[in-house]
């Protein structure tokens, strides 16, 4: 496959939100998925307990209070904590940010009460679901904490989606509040071709029955994809993106000028950029994806 150049990144640009395609990653993921995997009886509870440990080793980021939420089960990718978790809040009014995961929206419209925050103060009976680091910006969004001192006050459940963690730098979430009943974790875009494993935890701080609990007692979730995320952690450093892209994100930022986000797959720049100013999410943050400039594989796709 043709591989992406900067000079005619103008064209096809980068809307979307891609792991790095870097040869070192493919090649590790390639050799680790393995059917022996689909007979390992312990590859869940070893890949489980590996991952939660292993995210709470960044070095360039800090979450306290991480050990509250000790309830931890294998999830396939951030998308299927989600689902749970509205199932559990179906009869509360559902809220999100705009400009965070479209994933929300898809899946409520036709089936949920629900409203944008720009759109409506949050009140009792809402439930409220929020990226860290934010989906559009790549930081801890500006309103988060008094978001969530809000959520305390009026006993609204949140949750975080923290897909973007291991892509991050200098991010700090204390997680010691009342209102937050679940965070998840994603290697979707730390790990080119991962995406497609659909590898994930949701972690909460009480073990309540749901299907998901039920799936990985009875070891009904891809042992294939658990086993190629416990190989990752024993072979990468969490903050192994940031330490390996970082310089070229600035150079690249600096090319397109853009600024350099603190999750290393984007720049940021906003509504008056001439090449950019359309990628509107509906806030005033324009998110470029620069993965296809960061990687060197011809596995890009174009």
């Amino acid at each position: 496959m043709e591989k992406i150049k900067i000079e005619d990144f103008w064209e096809r640009k980068g809307r979307n939100s891609r792991p790095i395609p870097y040869s070192e990653i493919i090649n590790f993921v390639n050799n680790a998925v393995n059917p022996k995997y689909l007979y390992d009886e312990t590859i869940n509870t070893k890949f489980v307990e590996r991952y939660y440990e292993w995210i709470q080793q960044s070095k360039l980021n800090n979450l306290i209070g991480l050990d509250k939420f000790s309830a931890v089960d294998f999830v396939h990718g951030t998308s299927q904590a989600f689902d749970f978790w509205y199932q559990k809040h179906h009869n509360k009014r559902l809220r999100s940010l705009k400009g965070d995961y479209a994933y929300h929206k898809v899946s409520w419209k036709n089936y949920f009460d629900w409203a944008y925050l720009e759109d409506d103060e949050l009140k009792n009976g809402d439930a409220l679901i929020i990226s860290v680091p934010f989906s559009d910006f790549g930081s801890k969004h500006p309103d988060t904490e008094s978001l969530l001192d809000k959520c305390d006050e009026l006993e609204i459940p949140v949750f975080i989606d923290a897909a973007y963690y291991c892509i991050a730098r200098d991010l700090e979430l204390d997680l010691n509040r009342d209102c937050i009943d679940t965070i998840a974790f994603s290697m979707s875009k730390a790990f080119y071709g991962v995406e497609r494993l659909r590898i994930g935890i949701r972690c909460r701080k009480v073990n309540e029955d749901d299907g998901v609990v039920l799936f990985n007692q009875f070891g009904c979730i891809s042992k294939i994809a658990a086993g190629v995320g416990y190989e990752i952690c024993n072979n990468f450093d969490t903050d192994y993106n940031q330490n390996t892209f970082r310089e070229k994100q600035i150079k690249i930022c600096k090319d397109l000028n853009i600024t350099p986000a603190n999750t290393v797959l984007h720049g940021i720049t906003d509504r008056n950029h001439p090449e950019f100013g359309d990628y509107d999410r509906g806030t005033e943050w324009r998110r470029v994806c620069i993965s296809k400039l960061l990687g060197d594989s011809d596995y890009v796709e174009i």
